[in-house]
């Protein structure tokens, strides 16, 4: 397909234009550069184009694999390595044979030319189980210690002979024993001896675990054994400044001892951080023996902190007490203010727009590990109008560049958190470990659509933390309260009242929400997206509202308004109980091809004194994350078909199901690619006269779930990953049943474009 002198000559020819080119480029920037420099400005450099970029053809080229050209030394070594895997597993006596076809053919009988099929047969015999298991231990003040342990062991006889489990129980000795003080222990000094020469088919193992050794001085470098030395930690010394060359030789101008601490913080300047509250995060103890385990916790509680760029902890054995530790931890402080800008281009289902946020922070604002964060955040974005309201008296003019972008939003986020709990949250026995962080947060937006005008008024209080082994993460907000006040437009308003649609009508009106809310995510390994082993992610997240304001309200006996509702500053509030599940499992099929599946689902249940949920609580589906063959809220309640009239309001429901399944797989050098499948819908609870099929039921809901496919593209800048999904309905539930599937529908004229960064899922 490709001639080497083909690609080599037309490469030659390109950088023949490009050297036509840049010299062209030199050309104007030298004659820009001569009048910057009477005016003493800054000169410019050309931007050439580069040669050593791989043209089309060769990225062509690197796709796929090369052809393999038959090798018997290579069909040798991989029978090698399948009688090693054999032996691994416990059948010694194992033969593995190999054979080539030389005449490969077809599923239609014909012989491939130039094509071998090679067959690999394995016999493996029978296995090896283990009989006997002995420990040697070369070093007997160890004895007690180590023995005490061996009911952990992973060898156990009985069992089929695993040298991968011979590999495992030795990491697990050398963890055991660097957690009880053995800091300069290795699995090194553990060895197996193995004799396969038993009765029958077993074998018996003897593990070894030898003295330490080390040169004999330093004059000397013989070797000589001596018993492994459990040590203790002597000085715990902190740095919190930058610093340069062996810690050891450096010499500080001041040290600070905090009350009731055995720690001593080592600096030149004056501390930024408070000493007792880094010290309450240190988990190591002057006295106490070294524990790898504490170590790392220390490491992982300080950084928790968010406001150190990283922490290293080094060990050196003490000059003055030679079976201790002394403990140096180095931090290296993050920038103390910050301001980041953030854009992101919005090209979902067609409605195009910009996002943008301007956010400051302030670490360690009162020496305490506090962070301040000061967030304006702002959108716009063109959407479909659902009335002419250009000329409407009672919608705010939103400008020139807003009667193009006709969905505008703006508005300040300010947050405040602390690395510790306070009341309620005080009352439970936070451990550092855990990384309870207290937040307060309150905002202001000011949101305007082609037909309606809100302004959201909130406050938040709450606290995050992490479990120990960090798979787990929880967020507690027992208190959150927002208004919405909503301004619509009069063509909305008629549309609404022609309509009669009281679930629509409800969730435009004013109202306050109180929530308490909590959620819980795990996840199998942090680094989900990156992982080469299968990861499983679990989201899960409960909400009340209106529960106890209500309660109070009736027992003091409130006064209702004309639809029997309680109000709080003369604004109805909403009451209803919500939740939400999530699960995601992400498979690698080989280093960068991946399965990921993903199932979701929600309900919210509207309780007395409001019949709906608020807006902003109700599900949508749709979009770029969830189900891309329709635009965002433009899908169900269930079966419903929409008439012309109100194809334009966004379509929300009580309840949510959703699923996909996506396949992403290497293109080029950054360019990735998806395959992917979407099935989902969304329900009412209660059935609405004028909303036939939008309801949820059991003999009915599993013939609405919409479905669509497509294909995506994934460009990946190391910094963030710009995607491109294609999507067609394949199943649309809005169509009479027998009916919905589209094939005869001609699909991929429905054919919606999602833009997005970051993956989906």
């Amino acid at each position: 397909m490709f001639n080497d002198s083909i690609l080599q000559a037309k490469k030659e020819k390109r950088n023949e234009q490009y050297d036509i080119k840049n010299a062209k480029k030199i050309q104007n920037v030298n004659k820009k550069n001569s009048e910057r420099e009477k005016k003493g400005k800054k000169l410019l450099e050309p931007k050439l184009l580069s040669k050593e970029e791989p043209t089309t053809r060769e990225n062509i080229r690197n796709i796929g694999e090369a052809p393999v050209i038959f090798d018997t030394i290579l069909a040798n070594q991989t029978a090698k390595q399948l009688r090693m895997f054999l032996f691994s597993k416990g059948y010694f006596n194992n033969k593995v044979d190999w054979c080539v076809d030389w005449n490969r053919r077809t599923k239609l009988g014909r012989i491939k030319k130039q094509q071998a099929e090679l067959h690999y047969e394995l016999t493996p015999g029978s296995a090896y189980y283990i009989n006997h298991f002995t420990y040697v231990l070369e070093d007997k003040r160890i004895a007690d210690l180590f023995y005490s342990d061996t009911i952990h062991s992973l060898i156990k006889r009985g069992e089929r002979y695993d040298a991968a489990v011979l590999n495992e129980e030795r990491s697990r000795i050398t963890k055991f024993l660097l957690n009880n003080g053995y800091y300069f222990f290795e699995t090194a000094y553990i060895n197996y001896s193995v004799d396969s020469n038993q009765v029958g088919n077993f074998v018996s193992i003897e593990l070894t675990l030898r003295k330490f050794s080390r040169t004999y001085s330093s004059s000397d470098d013989s070797l000589v054994f001596v018993n492994h030395t459990k040590f203790r930690i002597n000085q715990i010394y902190v740095i919190t400044e930058p610093v340069f060359g062996n810690i050891r030789e450096i010499q500080f101008k001041d040290t600070t001892v905090p009350a009731n601490k055995d720690v001593k913080f080592l600096h030149n300047d004056p501390l930024r951080y408070k000493a007792t509250l880094l010290a309450d995060f240190i988990k190591l103890q002057k006295g106490a023996l070294f524990i790898r385990d504490t170590a790392e916790a220390t490491f992982k509680s300080l950084m928790g902190l968010g406001i150190f760029k990283g922490v290293t902890i080094q060990f050196y054995k003490s000059d003055e007490f030679p079976a201790k530790l002394d403990c140096y931890i180095i931090c290296t402080p993050l920038i103390k203010q910050s301001i980041t800008l953030e854009t992101e281009l919005i090209n979902t289902s067609g409605n195009r727009g910009i996002d943008g946020s301007l956010i400051y922070r302030n670490r360690n604002v009162f020496k305490g590990g506090e962070v301040i964060q000061l967030k304006m955040q702002g959108a716009l974005t063109a959407q479909n109008q659902i009335g002419d309201s250009k000329n409407d008296p009672d919608l705010l003019s939103l400008s020139r560049i807003q009667q193009l972008f006709n969905t505008f939003q703006i508005g300040p986020e300010f947050t405040f958190s602390v690395p510790r709990a306070f009341f309620p949250f005080s009352l439970f026995p936070f451990k550092n470990e855990m990384l309870p962080r207290t937040y307060f947060k309150t905002g202001l937006n000011y949101q305007a659509r082609a037909n309606f005008v809100r302004n959201i008024v909130s406050f938040e209080y709450g606290l995050s933390f992490r479990s120990k082994n960090r798979l787990f993460k929880y967020e507690i907000a027992p208190f959150e309260i927002y208004s919405v006040k909503a301004k619509l437009s009069n063509d909305f308003k008629s549309e609404l009242a022609e309509l009669n649609d009281a679930f629509l009508l409800n969730s435009f009106i004013d109202h306050i929400t109180t929530l308490s809310k909590g959620s819980v995510v795990y996840s199998s390994k942090e680094n989900m997206l990156t992982s080469n082993t299968t990861v499983h992610y679990v989201r899960f997240l409960g909400m009340s509202s209106g529960n106890i304001l209500r309660e109070y309200f009736k027992v003091n006996g409130a006064p209702k308004d004309s639809l029997g509702r309680y109000n709080l500053f003369g604004i109805p509030f909403a009451h209803f109980l919500k939740a939400e599940l999530e699960y995601r499992i992400y498979i690698p099929l080989s280093k960068k091809r991946k399965l990921v599946y993903r199932i979701a689902g929600g309900i919210g249940k509207t309780l007395a004194n409001l019949s709906v949920l608020p807006y902003e609580q109700s599900f949508f589906t749709g979009g770029p994350n969830t189900i891309r063959a329709w635009r965002a809220r433009t899908l169900g309640p269930g079966g419903y078909d929409p008439t012309n009239s109100s194809t334009r309001f966004d379509k929300i429901g009580d309840l949510l199901l959703e699923g996909n399944i996506e396949y992403r797989f290497p293109i080029l050098k950054s360019i990735y690619g998806a395959v992917f499948a979407d099935a989902g819908n969304i329900w009412r609870l209660q059935k609405v006269e004028d909303k036939p099929n939008g309801e949820f039921r059991v003999d009915e809901f599993y013939k609405q779930i919409a479905l669509g496919g497509g294909v995506g593209l994934r460009w990946d800048l190391d910094f963030l990953i710009l995607r491109f999904d294609f999507a067609v309905p394949i199943k649309d539930p809005k169509y009479a049943e027998g009916d919905r599937f589209t094939y005869d529908k001609q699909p991929w004229r429905s054919t919606v474009v999602n833009f997005g960064i970051g993956y989906p899922f």
